[in-house]
């Protein structure tokens, strides 16, 4: 055998070996992960139940309570992915929990931590523990220099639920360092119907045109008609932006009252504001009355081809009587027939208007 045959056959061998010795590694490795994990997970399913029963309001409660505030440190990641599926007095037992175990204390000082990752994660634990007094400190991260930290820190006060968090999220709308619109408005929403009076605050004196708009965005979701007056003047008020028209226009069409009927036929007639007879033809597809479809129906026969889609693709969801109004000019020909057999042909069929706004 030659000296360089002896040599390849070593380096196989050696090669080899190394290859078993690797694959030996990963194999201890992979089941020292997987006891480890039966290990996790048979904690977790002790103290479960453990979990449940500190809920109860009584002496049981109360001793598994205590036995928690003793019990390892599995029991904090168990109960932070119990903490988003609670409300109420629950979630609030369990963030209290927490910071008796000091994990609230521990998250609160890594909001000043340097790495931005680690300012993140301690915002997201500080939101689904919902302790209200870390508010503040939330609220300075809103003008944090990471994008991704003030994001975490915006949905972190929504989840938190306290009300004070509102007025600094609209503000973040405004700042060099903002806060995406999406964001702020799901924190907002997260916040509940206790935020009203702060949005309409928002839409009377807004801290920034973007705040307004939202303010009025989330307005229409809630469906309040206490702030009925203030959209309607949003809406006729040509010195607003037109998006903040628009939105308010929109939250007009959601909270469905057929007065505001008259105030979105002016719109609709603003041939200097497209965007705004867009919305303004949708919501009045939204309200649904008579007046509206009247509106819709003028419209979409008359000579405006810049809004006689929207006003079509609005007859086609404003219930039976907007179909059949639509359907009556399908059998045109010219540019009316065609927006109206492509309002009905594209849109499924809806439930009847003035159903939707029953529900």
């Amino acid at each position: 055998m030659t000296t360089l045959t002896t040599a390849a056959l070593v380096a196989t061998l050696v090669l080899t070996g190394a290859v078993l010795l690797l694959l030996a590694a990963v194999a201890v490795e992979h089941a020292r992960r997987g006891r480890r994990l039966a290990r996790e997970e048979r904690r977790r399913a002790e103290l479960t139940p453990l979990v449940y029963a500190a809920l109860d309001d009584d002496e049981d409660g109360a001793a598994a309570l205590a036995r928690l505030e003793a019990a390892p440190a599995s029991l904090d990641d168990l109960v932070l992915d119990l903490l988003p599926q609670l409300r109420g007095a629950d979630r609030a037992a369990l963030g209290r929990l927490l910071a008796r175990r000091g994990v609230v204390t521990r998250a609160a000082a890594d909001l000043a931590a340097r790495a931005p990752w680690r300012r993140g994660r301690a915002a997201a634990l500080l939101g689904n523990a919902a302790d209200p007094g870390q508010t503040d400190a939330l609220t300075a991260l809103l003008a944090d220099r990471a994008p991704d930290v003030r994001c975490a820190a915006a949905r972190a006060l929504g989840k938190a639920g306290d009300v004070r968090a509102a007025g600094p999220l609209l503000r973040a709308l405004a700042r060099s360092r903002r806060v995406p619109a999406g964001v702020v408005g799901m924190a907002l929403l997260d916040l509940g119907t206790p935020v009203l009076p702060d949005l309409r605050a928002a839409v009377t004196d807004p801290p920034s045109p973007a705040a307004q708009a939202l303010a009025a965005d989330l307005l229409g979701l809630h469906g309040d008609v206490e702030a009925l007056p203030l959209l309607l003047g949003l809406v006729a008020d040509a010195r607003r932006p037109a998006a903040v028209r628009c939105s308010a226009a929109t939250a007009l069409g959601r909270v469905g009252v057929p007065t505001a009927t008259p105030a979105l036929g002016a719109a609709l007639a603003q041939t200097a504001v497209p965007a705004l007879r867009h919305a303004a033809a949708e919501a009045l597809g939204r309200i649904g009355d008579d007046d509206a479809i009247d509106l819709l129906a003028a419209t979409v026969a008359g000579g405006d081809d810049a809004v006689r889609a929207a006003c079509a693709d609005a007859l086609a969801g404003a219930g039976e009587e907007g179909r059949a109004r639509l359907a009556a000019h399908a059998w045109h020909s010219g540019r009316v027939g065609e927006a109206a057999r492509a309002a009905l042909s594209n849109r499924p069929r809806p439930r009847d208007a003035r159903v939707r706004r029953a529900a």
